[in-house]
């Protein structure tokens, strides 16, 4: 586990309070599995959060109001929120996994996660728990996780 991000980082303590909007070319609804894709230049936004994919797939458990798990996929699908220091965390990867109710985004293929700053981590998969402020990455057989970790004096400019 590293963590690489200054300060407090946590995220806008309202985003999981907010209602998700999104936007697509085309949404396909499954009332028997409550499962909505939504494909085309899609674009979410909850709160400060803000995601842009080729697809995103929102599975809404029944009798689970709140617990949306929001999957998207892109080359790269990118995810942006902003911590309650007024910082922005920047992710990308092929895809994205947000778990609503836990606060937690996962990232797999070409994960790349960057603070407002410059600090950024890179790896095949990123788990970032955003409430606890904990971040994992992963690597692969062919690949190494590379940390890039600004001096503090550039930090504080931003």
């Amino acid at each position: 586990m590293l963590t690489i991000f200054s300060g407090r980082i946590l995220a806008l303590s309202s985003d999981p309070e907010q209602p998700i909007y999104i936007d697509s070319d085309q949404q396909n609804l499954d009332l028997k599995t409550n499962i909505v894709t939504f494909t085309g230049n899609v674009y979410l936004r909850q709160g400060s959060i803000r995601l842009n994919a080729h697809k995103v797939v929102v599975t809404r458990p029944k009798d689970e109001e709140g617990h949306e798990i929001i999957d998207a996929y892109g080359a790269p699908a990118k995810f942006e929120q902003m911590m309650d220091d007024g910082k922005k965390i920047n992710g990308e990867a092929f895809e994205l996994r947000y778990d609503v109710k836990k606060s937690l985004l996962v990232m797999t293929e070409n994960a790349v996660l960057i603070q407002e700053g410059g600090n950024q981590v890179e790896g095949k998969k990123i788990t970032y728990a955003i409430s606890k402020q904990l971040l994992v990455a992963e690597s692969d057989a062919s690949s190494r996780v590379t940390t890039v970790l600004q001096p503090h004096s550039k930090n504080n400019k931003k």
